[in-house]
């Protein structure tokens, strides 16, 4: 169903289940809201739990992006590695800058709340986590593709970019894009033979493409993981 909280319209997905002990609100984006409830709870009582919550939506908005890609709200999940997590929040002034952390299977997000109210507020946050985790995580992975390759780059390089996930340039230099640590390491592992067999054929021609699946003949598999572009 649609909804409207002052001039912004919602779609409400209600999920129900035995095993959904207690109400929970989600946004998805700043255009989806999910609420999950047992059994005992009835589509007509929806509206009115929304307006219950009316306040922490409309406050929620600036953290959701416009489309379903990190949602950095109370109850979401953020992926690392190919799994989800769920976050907690930790409100300190000492933060300038928010600071998230995966400690005991949960992320730590550290932040002031008194500053830190936008998206990419906690967006830069998260890129910076899959920075400081990128050498540590990929690295290895280029270890064990260049001995099956025999490929070799002159320089290995992690950032963040808008567009692609990694690219090799004339002189064999590979970049590395950190937000690739959402994925699961079959994925990661991909986007680095990718690149490693640019070393040897620039473009995307017939011969690279064999060349990548002489190594990885399901790589269509992870290309397909990868459409997410959760950027």
């Amino acid at each position: 169903m649609k909804i409207f909280l002052d001039d912004n319209e919602f779609e409400v997905t209600h999920q129900v289940s035995k095993r959904i002990k207690r109400i929970s609100l989600i946004l998805e984006s700043q255009s989806k809201l999910t609420i999950k409830t047992p059994p005992k709870i009835k589509a007509h009582q929806l509206r009115e739990i929304i307006d219950t919550h009316k306040e922490w939506i409309l406050k929620s908005l600036h953290k959701a992006p416009s489309k379903n890609r990190f949602d950095f709200i109370v109850g979401s999940t953020l992926p690392f590695l190919g799994t989800r997590y769920p976050i907690e929040f930790v409100d300190d002034e000492k933060y300038k800058n928010v600071k998230i952390d995966l400690i005991d299977g949960q992320f730590m997000i550290y932040h002031n709340k008194s500053i830190h109210i936008e998206y990419e507020d906690f967006h830069n946050g998260l890129k910076k986590f899959y920075k400081l985790n990128s050498i540590k995580t990929i690295d290895p992975l280029f270890d064990k593709w260049t001995f099956i390759s025999n490929l070799y780059p002159q320089k290995i390089g992690y950032r963040s970019a808008k567009t692609r996930w990694g690219s090799c340039s004339y002189e064999n230099n590979i970049s590395i894009n950190y937000m690739l640590l959402q994925f699961d390491i079959k994925a990661i592992e991909y986007v680095v033979l990718h690149e490693l067999c640019h070393i040897q054929e620039k473009n995307h021609s017939k011969r690279f493409w064999n060349l990548v699946s002489l190594h990885m003949p399901n790589y269509k598999e992870q290309e397909k993981v990868l459409k997410a572009k959760l950027f």
